[in-house]
């Protein structure tokens, strides 16, 4: 008896010696391996998909999950205690017991939730930092900041991993930067102050369409807001049909005045009869 092996190969000479042109010789290699080796390497499997990386994290996603469950974590009344777990149940991952370590005593309230800075981890999960203000009902509010485990489930969904750890919150301000002088175009400044207070006053009554420049859309403020005065107009130095500024304005609202700064822009308008310069933008500027 020929073993089984042999006779496997002497089957592949006679493949061999028939071959004729190449496609017929390549299919008869391909029968040659199957007969020497009829266990062939199963095909390799695909990795599983990977988190999403921290350049790709769904940062805002993240930020509104952890809020949620932040208001809902530190919120709880002993004569109430289904409320808190109910509302924490829909936010976390399965398995998480709703209760989050809380002992069933007790009661307080989280007012405002302050999402932070969120920090990706691997496997789709990251921890996001949160400040929450807690009412307790005896003696002022207080804060409190939060590193909340986050994941990305099935579907792409974030739900809360674990229980928030409670962080210290800083309790000192960063130095202000030192102030930069600012040069100003004096005499322009001058010519145009007249401009610049006109819009500042239409500006609170509603008028401010009438006193910026063609095109210019400005929502109007609300209700309530009385310009008390253009403190500064410093206009920076500069040449051309559109130049800048900084006014420092005194508002009166809910009863007493504040003062705040802004960067106004001012554009050339002419006409037939004469050129006047006119407010085509404005934005927030600091004080310094």
């Amino acid at each position: 008896m020929v073993p089984e092996k042999s006779q496997g190969l002497a089957r592949a000479g006679r493949i061999v010696l028939f071959c004729g042109a190449g496609a017929v010789c390549l299919l008869a290699l391909v029968a040659l391996h199957g007969i020497l080796d009829p266990h062939p390497a199963a095909a390799p499997q695909a990795a599983p998909a990977p988190g999403p990386s921290a350049s790709a994290y769904p940062d805002d996603a993240a930020r509104a999950v952890a809020v949620r469950a932040v208001r809902a974590y530190l919120t709880w009344d002993e004569k109430k205690p289904a409320e808190r777990a109910r509302e924490l149940a829909g936010l976390l991952a399965t398995g998480v017991d709703p209760q989050l370590g809380w002992d069933g005593r007790g009661a307080q309230t989280a007012g405002a939730v302050v999402p932070g800075a969120v920090t990706a981890g691997t496997g789709g999960r990251a921890r996001v930092r949160v400040e929450a203000e807690v009412m307790t009902g005896a003696g002022p509010s207080r804060w409190l900041a939060l590193d909340v485990p986050v994941l990305v489930g099935g579907g792409g969904r974030l739900v809360v991993s674990g229980a928030p750890a409670l962080l210290g919150v800083p309790d000192g301000a960063a130095a202000a930067p030192e102030p930069t002088p600012r040069p100003a175009d004096l005499a322009f400044s001058a010519q145009t102050r007249a401009a610049v207070a006109d819009f500042f006053r239409a500006w609170a009554t509603g008028g401010g369409p009438q006193v910026t420049a063609p095109g210019t859309v400005l929502p109007a403020l609300p209700d309530g807001i009385e310009l008390r005065t253009v403190q500064v107009w410093e206009a920076a130095p500069g040449t051309g049909a559109d130049r800048s500024g900084v006014a420092r304005v005194v508002w009166a609202v809910g009863g007493g005045e504040i003062t705040q700064a802004y960067r106004v822009t001012l554009t050339r308008v002419e006409s037939a009869r004469a050129g006047r310069w006119q407010v085509s933008g404005i934005t927030g500027d600091d004080l310094t």
